[in-house]
């Protein structure tokens, strides 16, 4: 949860005329996104397609798509026809991570399945998503800040929760405040405890900080490790045919990484020597 908190957000209308505007991933152009009139009609939280649109309409690997209308509402559709309102995010429909995205019901934020089933109803105004097995969790009000294309929020009442709903810290933070949740997350994972003292320590922390990233693979066939004052340096080749390196820092107070950079474990040391 290191990163800043970025929010392309809109709740809109739940009524879409049927001469309403849409973009979709097509058949007709091979799978890519295009636009069209006449998409279809808002019912509620769900969109249902005219005809021609759901017979063009290109579908992942996983029987899912998603259709963004003119207003940026934005919807998943399945195979099957069921349908499902989600946040707008990143031009587009919001992300699942581990297995759920951000839907909305009567414009209020919930957790959804990739069936399009309706999994958490925290009750809260924002839900950010899960990272590390849990998601922060807020109440407004929320002061907006605009930072290029998109809107970032402070302030607020922000605590974070598990998979099964459970609150573990208490709604009482600010939006921006990460050190008190990465504390929460460092403290209680499968890995010893920090302050980290051992090299198996430092390990398991990397690897589990590596895991929960976008690209990236906790399955390594080579790896060193070394301390530099309070830092650990941690490089790895991942599994496969390459050989590229990449080093990550830990602090070994906290357990929390710092930095993922491709180079050598020399070249870390060298960069981070005082």
């Amino acid at each position: 949860m290191k990163s800043i908190i970025l929010l392309a957000l809109s709740l809109c209308s739940s009524l879409a005329m049927a001469g309403e505007s849409c973009v979709y991933p097509s058949k007709r152009d091979d799978g890519s996104v295009a636009y069209f009139e006449d998409c279809g009609v808002v019912e509620g939280d769900g969109l249902e397609l005219n005809g021609e649109h759901a017979e063009n309409l290109a579908f992942d690997s996983n029987g899912m798509a998603c259709v963004i209308l003119a207003a940026s509402d934005a919807f998943y559709l399945l195979q099957d026809g069921r349908s499902q309102r989600v946040l707008f995010f990143d031009n587009g429909c919001d992300y699942f991570r581990e297995g759920l995205a951000r839907g909305l019901v009567k414009d209020r934020m919930v957790f959804i399945d990739e069936r399009l089933e309706t999994v958490l109803t925290p009750g809260f105004d924002l839900l950010l998503p899960y990272d590390y097995g849990h998601a922060v969790v807020c109440n407004g009000p929320f002061v907006e800040e605009q930072h290029r294309e998109h809107t970032l929020l402070r302030g607020g009442q922000c605590g974070l929760m598990d998979k099964q709903g459970r609150i573990v810290v208490e709604a009482v933070h600010a939006v921006g405040d990460n050190e008190v949740f990465e504390h929460y997350l460092n403290h209680n994972s499968h890995c010893p405890a920090p302050p980290l003292r051992s090299e198996e320590a430092a390990l398991c922390h990397a690897k589990r900080h590596v895991a929960n990233m976008d690209h990236h693979s906790a399955q390594w066939k080579r790896q060193e490790i070394s301390r530099q004052g309070a830092v650990w340096l941690v490089t790895f080749v991942e599994e496969g045919d390459g050989d590229e390196e990449f080093t990550l820092t830990l602090n070994a107070d906290s357990a929390q990484w710092g930095s993922l950079i491709p180079e050598s474990h020399d070249e870390a040391r060298q960069r981070l020597k005082p």
